[in-house]
């Protein structure tokens, strides 16, 4: 429950129309016009390609009963809505940061939060199913890790909460910085430091930059920090620092052995934790799962998880579709998905677990263009078919402007083949594609490889 109290504390608000004297709060809050229930309150976000306060009249047909929306919009709208309650602000984005950060103070349960340039969901949602075994959590859902959906996760928070658990995500500068001051984490924890946003964040060093603000944070704050000392940057902060550790390679807290993969290709790693040890098998698809396990593992360790609880925990994880490696078997063949993001570090674990993986069939490597990767674009996408080269690829199919390169430097293959249209890539697939195939998708999200893997799917081949 949302308290109409807690919303007439934000700054500078106005209430504006009728204000019944039995709406005392809110079952939630929503900035979503076409699924808000009519118990929630409308907060009217304008965004990049669309406007909330362009939909608060189907929002009050619905039986909404109040909406927060900007001074100046309603400045100019307040004709249409005379009888409706809203309360106006500045700035609604801001406004909704605020709100969720004086809704979590009303119960003061701890917080974790998780960033990373690489494998922060799939870690986060381990990390929450571990957890969810002794505690009631509330966590981020899917990847909901920006300005809008943090805050949205702690509006969702409730008196049966006693932990919390956010994904904190970034692609410029001081967007941590900014989610920190809502959340107030007493815990952080980076999953690791690679080449993602490179057009914003330059190099390596302006990505651990902006990652470590969540250590800087929660180090300020008398909190823990949770730290991969496998990684070069993140073991170099913690030199002097106090944390809690794991580790594969190195002497940590937590050290992990990886002790091979299940016939499912499931990662078996044993797990060393003060004077005892423990193996357990990570239910999920290929090479990363070996680190988000045992992040996800060190975390419930330290959260007083015994590693029996933790084993039958993990036995009944799922991971979500719109995860890494996701397997989609049909009738004649294997695709596995991991066109969720991308860039060079993830494509590099993602083509040495299907060079690991064991096939009848042949391998088809499905790869499109790393987003945002700035001036280093072209290096990184050369390097890319250069691997694909030394892994021992044959079929390679390349989509997109700067997979160009990707094609050029993996030489000649057995296929080899560039497309600048996705509908062509998919018809070509059709073709070469037999029964016992594995075929893998690589790419960031904004170039939807999923229509390709769509067709391939629909035509049942």
């Amino acid at each position: 429950m949302i308290n109409v109290t807690e919303i007439l504390s934000l700054k500078d608000i106005k209430v504006i129309g009728a204000f019944p004297n039995d709406l005392k709060g809110f079952s939630g809050c929503s900035i979503d016009s076409r699924k808000i229930k009519k118990d929630e309150l409308f907060i009217a976000i304008k965004g990049d390609n669309t406007d909330g306060h362009n939909y608060l009249k189907a929002v009050f047909d619905k039986g909404v009963r109040a909406a927060i929306v900007n001074d100046k919009w309603l400045k100019k709208n307040k004709a249409g809505f005379k009888g409706k309650t809203l309360f106006a602000v500045r700035d609604t984005i801001k406004s909704l940061g605020e709100l969720a950060k004086i809704h979590k103070n009303r119960f003061g349960i701890p917080v974790i939060c998780l960033g990373g340039s690489n494998g922060k969901t799939s870690t986060k949602d381990m990390t929450a199913h571990l957890l969810s075994g002794k505690y009631n959590l509330l966590y981020s859902e899917g990847n909901l890790n920006n300005h809008l959906g943090l805050p949205l996760t702690l509006l969702k928070m409730n008196s049966k909460h006693n932990l919390c658990l956010l994904e904190a995500g970034s692609n410029h500068f001081n967007e941590l910085e900014y989610l920190c001051g809502i959340a107030e984490p007493d815990y952080a924890l980076v999953t690791n430091i690679g080449r993602e946003h490179l057009e914003f964040f330059k190099d390596l060093n302006g990505v651990a930059k902006e990652e470590f603000t969540l250590y800087d944070y929660v180090r300020k704050s008398g909190g823990v920090c949770f730290a991969n000392l496998d990684d070069d940057y993140i073991r170099k902060y913690f030199i002097k620092k106090k944390c809690f550790s794991y580790a594969y390679t190195r002497n940590a807290d937590v050290k992990g052995v990886f002790r091979g993969y299940t016939k499912l290709f499931n990662p078996m790693i044993e797990v060393a934790y003060k004077d005892g040890n423990f193996k357990i098998v990570i239910p999920t698809f290929g090479k990363h799962s070996v680190y988000n396990g045992l992040a996800a593992i060190s975390v419930a360790l330290y959260f007083g998880m015994k590693p029996v609880e933790i084993k039958k925990q993990m036995k009944t994880y799922e991971p979500e579709v719109s995860q890494r490696m996701q397997l989609i078997k049909t009738n004649n063949f294997l695709i596995i998905n991991d066109a969720y993001n991308s860039n060079p570090d993830s494509v590099k674990l993602g083509l040495e677990t299907i060079a690991e993986f064991g096939t009848k069939g042949r391998k088809h490597i499905v790869i499109a263009d790393m987003l945002e990767m700035g001036k280093k674009s072209t290096e990184a996408h050369q390097e890319v078919g250069r691997l694909v080269r030394k892994l021992g690829f044959r079929n390679l199919y390349t989509y997109g402007k700067a997979s160009y390169h990707i094609f050029r430097n993996a030489g000649r293959l057995e296929n080899n083949f560039h497309f600048k249209d996705k509908y062509e890539l998919a018809e070509l697939l059709k073709r070469v594609v037999r029964k016992g195939d594995l075929i893998y998708f690589k790419a960031s999200r904004g170039m939807k490889l999923e229509d390709v893997i769509s067709e391939l799917i629909k035509n049942k081949i």
